[in-house]
């Protein structure tokens, strides 16, 4: 049977090199395979030689001591099964073995250690779990989001003092605000005075950028002198002009916050230009309950810090874009103050959350949780010391961890531990406070969001009550940022209790329970 040219054409070229194509890729995974199990046993085959050499008989060195973490379960005196101790008698002063026949098994003679014996006639230190990441807002971010708020919130305080009736029909302007009477060196003031932060936030990013690490300390002192003297030498060029325009008592206005400043803060710059320059504080699960009471300390102290700081900058930023304004008004300028008054507090009450939420996140709030933990709490037994009191107290030290149920006489009364390991100090009101808000950050977190959460429904509660157009803009532009900071607080306690209600778990499965 003959194939004419055009029958054999389409199947030599498009069918047989298909074929032999598929037949080579065939025999080419084939022959892979083949290679991958060969080389795959001769591996097994010689971990199987390198087990089975004899140098592997010989006998590890075993451990002389182990070190055993405080609050294990393990005692420091068991050994596992088939384990050999090592005697003292064993090591020669060079550290080597003394012979083959030292190494038979004999009974050691029991050695103590203080610090063994320190934990071991302790209590058992709490257990944490690790707190989850939670996204927080970056420096530079929160100061540009806090600049804009006061920008907006400064605009909408001139609005609800320079409004006019553009709408009418026979209106003589036809802009929403009289410009001409608001002062552009007050506005200059206010706006140099609420973006210090932002500046010197925007600086220190640049510089990263360009400026190696290890100079970044240097430089961010010179970069924060240089802001300092920028913001400084605007201020007083403002309040020059607007001395000359207004009588000398309003000047007192715009340099009272300065005082309250070096009450709190005193000569530090850094307040001032940063929110935060400090590190974040970090926590030590310390053995000693003197160092435990020196981390209390600088927790109690930073934390105090914060809350400052929280203060200060939300009641400052209400004061110059909301308050100040209405202090340069006109004495001809005739305003609604209650519309004034309403946006000074709702003012205040968006920069206190943000700030707040800024500060004292919940990741932060998870450090001083630890700290109180190992802090503990006293209870008040009895007022006076009475010798027939069963059982009887012991003086109180403050050398060791007390258990739980301890009885100690200090200052005069008799008190009682009522967590699994106290390191606090009996009739000690630092100790006292710093337990009572940190033994559960959530309840913390719960009081924040509820103020947050009463300042929005207070807002919707005039919003639709509002009759006037501007005050209704300014409570709707408001409740942005405040929505804002609501979804991050309700994330933060969510967050928050959830741990905690877990940890509190384990903590109570942990703590011996009394017969």
């Amino acid at each position: 049977m003959s194939c004419t040219e055009n029958d054999s054409g389409p199947f030599v070229v498009f069918f047989l090199p298909a074929v032999v194509g598929c037949l080579t890729i065939l025999l080419a995974r084939r022959w892979a395979n083949t290679q991958v199990s060969s080389t795959s046993s001769t591996a097994v085959s010689r971990r199987r030689k390198i087990i089975k050499d004899p140098l592997i008989k010989r006998p590890l060195p075993p451990i002389a001591c182990k070190m055993v973490p405080p609050g294990s379960k393990k005692s420091s005196g068991v050994t596992k099964k088939g384990s050999v101790p090592v005697l003292d008698e064993d090591m020669n002063g060079g550290g080597k073995r003394a012979g083959r026949a030292a190494r038979a098994p004999s009974v050691p003679a029991p050695t103590t250690n203080l610090a063994d014996i320190k934990l071991a006639d302790g209590p058992v230190p709490p257990k944490h779990i690790p707190f989850p990441y939670i996204p927080q807002d970056g420096t530079l971010l929160f100061e540009a989001m806090t600049f804009v708020f006061s920008l907006v919130a400064t605009g909408l305080q001139f609005l609800n003092l320079y409004r006019t009736a553009w709408w009418l029909p026979h209106s003589y302007t036809n802009q929403a605000m009289n410009f001409y009477l608001i002062d552009p060196h007050l506005v200059v003031f206010i706006v140099t005075l609420v973006s210090r932060r932002f500046l010197m936030a925007a600086t220190v990013a640049l510089l990263k950028t360009i400026v190696a690490p290890k100079l970044m300390p240097h430089v961010t002192i010179a970069a924060r002198m240089f802001i300092l003297g920028l913001v400084v030498g605007i201020l007083s060029w403002c309040a020059y002009f607007i001395l000359l325009k207004h009588p000398l008592v309003k000047l007192f206005y715009l340099c009272y916050p300065i005082v309250i400043y070096l009450v709190l803060f005193g000569f530090q710059t850094s307040p001032m230009l940063e929110l935060n320059s400090d590190p974040p504080p970090m926590h030590c699960c310390s053995p000693d309950p003197q160092q435990v009471r020196a981390e209390v300390e600088v927790l109690r102290q930073d934390f105090n810090m914060r809350v400052k700081k929280i203060l200060f900058n939300s009641v400052v930023g209400a004061y110059y874009t909301s308050f100040i304004p209405c202090c340069f008004a006109q004495s001809y300028l005739y305003y609604d103050v209650y519309g004034a008054s309403q946006q000074v507090v709702f003012v205040w009450g968006g920069l206190f959350g943000r700030y707040a939420h800024q500060l004292l996140p919940a990741a932060h709030c998870d450090v001083p949780h630890r700290a109180a933990l190992h802090l503990g709490r006293w209870r008040l037994h009895s007022s006076c010391i009475d010798s027939s009191a069963s059982p009887p107290a012991t003086a109180w030290s403050g050398t060791k961890f007390w258990a739980a149920g301890s009885r100690v006489a200090a200052h005069g009364a008799l008190w009682t531990a009522t967590t699994p390991a106290v390191a606090a100090e009996p009739a000690h009101p630092h100790h006292t406070r710093f337990h009572a808000v940190f033994i559960n950050p959530s309840m913390l977190l719960c009081l924040l969001l509820c103020l947050q959460l009463a300042f929005i429904v207070l807002e919707l509660c005039l919003l639709f009550s509002s009759l006037a157009w501007h005050n209704f803009l300014s409570i709707l532009i408001l409740l942005f940022i405040n929505y804002y900071t609501l979804f991050k607080m309700m994330r933060d306690y969510l967050v928050a209790w959830k741990v905690y209600k877990a940890e509190n778990m384990i903590q109570d499965k942990n703590v011996p329970q009394s017969n």
